[in-house]
């Protein structure tokens, strides 16, 4: 929390580890401010962009879970994954509003955020200078509802819990000896298991900077790791 390191690197800005953890408690503030009874279940359907990093956060630390929503999904079939994982929140951005009308979610108007809103930045204001919440955090503890891709079926939400999303990104932190001086880029979805447990949380262990594209670009590629310096 007291770090000035950078965390997250996307586009032209940057932001250090101390915004970062402000920005996670203030979300975990929201959190806790909209929860309601049943599973605690967020669903997240975002590009690489920081403030997915922001919400898996704040998930983290107000011991919510975080739903992948697999922004390639459409209609019915988008409908029944977010139906399926109970989610009682939406955090979305305008590009997305389409795909989510008149389509039965489960979740109301009222309860899903576009993050490029004034609404959106209303709510957040009421959280400004929040403290991590004080909230007991197991291993065992259920962090992440991920999607296979449905090729034998339709697409089952897999379980990883903090402790398992944890060991992983310690282990592969430690096992490429990732450090401060290293800047790691996040090419795959955020919403599937490969960015996150090869991508985000070893560098969160390593304390390395995260570097985001909207989305995968193969031209974009080598410009990206000659701009943010990726190691």
């Amino acid at each position: 929390a007291a770090d000035e390191h950078p965390a997250i690197l996307f586009e032209d800005r940057s932001w250090s580890y101390a915004e970062y953890v402000t920005a996670c408690a203030e979300r975990a503030a929201l959190l806790d401010e909209l929860r309601r009874p049943g599973p605690f279940h967020v669903g997240v359907l975002l590009d690489n962009v920081p403030e997915f990093a922001m919400w898996l956060g704040a998930a983290a630390v107000a011991g919510a879970v975080v739903v992948g929503i697999n922004a390639t999904r459409r209609g019915a079939e988008l409908a029944r994954d977010i139906t399926h994982t109970e989610c009682q929140l939406l955090v979305t951005e305008e590009r997305y509003a389409p795909l989510l009308d008149g389509i039965d979610t489960g979740v109301g108007a009222d309860r899903t955020f576009d993050v490029e809103s004034a609404a959106y930045t209303d709510a957040l204001d009421r959280q400004r200078g929040a403290g991590l919440p004080d909230v007991e955090v197991a291993e065992s503890d259920l962090y992440l509802l991920l999607f296979t891709s449905g090729t034998s079926g339709a697409p089952k939400a897999c379980l990883c819990s903090q402790g398992r999303l944890g060991r992983i990104g310690r282990t592969l932190a430690d096992m490429v000896k990732l450090g401060p001086e290293d800047v790691c880029y996040v090419a795959m979805p955020m919403f599937h298991s490969n960015a996150l447990m090869a991508g985000w949380a070893p560098a969160l262990a390593g304390g390395a900077t995260t570097a985001l594209r909207r989305k995968f670009s193969a031209s974009g590629f080598l410009p990206d790791v000659r701009k943010f310096g990726v190691t």
